[in-house]
């Protein structure tokens, strides 16, 4: 006597073994997938070039901030002297 199976036999172990198998796929994505990112360290020649252009950023800056405050007094200066001569 041999053994013979049903259709919807065959369709259940076909449709377990598909789960299982899909199962095993979503398993290993999600088990190899790492949402923190890891922590890069800066290298050295990297952290002296940002401190390179930041010095020369701020050595840029600052005679045009200087010049611009300059710039804003003698604006006031001349509205004052204006504001004196239209009172005379």
């Amino acid at each position: 006597m041999t053994q013979q199976t049903l259709p919807g036999e065959i369709m259940k172990r076909v449709l377990s073994y598909c789960l299982i198998g899909v199962a095993l796929v979503s398993g290993a994505f999600w088990g190899c997938s790492d949402k923190k990112e890891p922590a890069v360290e800066k290298s050295a020649i990297k952290k002296m070039t940002e401190e390179t252009a930041r010095e020369a950023v701020n050595q840029i800056r600052t005679p045009i901030d200087k010049a611009r405050s300059v710039a804003q007094q003698q604006e006031d200066k001349a509205k004052e002297l204006d504001d004196t001569l239209k009172k005379q």
